[in-house]
């Protein structure tokens, strides 16, 4: 008796998807789309921004599915949707509203007072302990972090081979790791995007 398209493994599916079979990816996407819009709600508490989330990270699967190799798709996905999660809270964490806006703006920053509080906390925790790293480290690190160079950029700017930035960046990162780690985890958000 034949097997059923529904029944059919993901790698087989996912095969058929790049072969050119519409139907193959409709039913990954039925396969999975429940179980990571629930997950992402779970994380989010905001089923509109987790459905959105799950919606992009299959528009892309869909998009570029010839690009990836995936051997366990059920693993990708929830990878992907974490990543895209945590990068969703980076982005929160770092948002801010420029000065010329506050006076149009009725609405508070934020309801928490706490949060910035916080926030103004993790700030000065983070720069002094930038401030402590020996001046080359730190201007490697504030190269790549804060101006988004690339370590060769970095390298060819600072006349330092690429192995040496990639060097200074680890022990920085690795720096940062040991001594932030005495800090909760909702003061350390703001650090989420600084540590990757």
């Amino acid at each position: 008796m034949a097997q059923k398209v529904e029944d059919l493994p993901d790698n087989i599916l996912l095969m058929q998807y790049r072969e050119g079979s519409q139907d193959a990816f409709n039913i990954l996407f039925h396969r999975y789309f429940d179980d990571l819009l629930q997950f992402a709600i779970r994380q989010l508490k905001d089923p509109e921004l987790a459905e959105e989330l799950v919606m992009d990270m299959m528009l892309k699967l869909w998009q570029h599915s010839d690009m990836i190799n995936i051997k366990q798709l059920n693993q990708y996905l929830y990878r992907s949707i974490k990543n895209a999660i945590i990068s969703h809270w980076r982005k929160k964490a770092l948002s801010y509203v420029p000065l010329e806006n506050l006076t149009e703006s009725r609405e508070p920053l934020t309801s928490s007072a706490d949060y910035n509080m916080m926030d103004t906390e993790a700030q000065k925790v983070y720069q002094n302990k930038l401030a402590a790293l020996s001046p080359q480290r730190r201007m490697v690190y504030t190269m790549s972090r804060e101006q988004e160079m690339t370590n060769t950029e970095i390298a060819q700017q600072t006349n330092l081979s690429v192995n040496t930035v990639k060097n200074h960046l680890k022990a920085s990162l690795s720096y940062f790791r040991e001594n932030l780690k005495t800090y909760t985890e909702a003061t350390l958000i703001l650090f989420l995007s600084i540590l990757s």
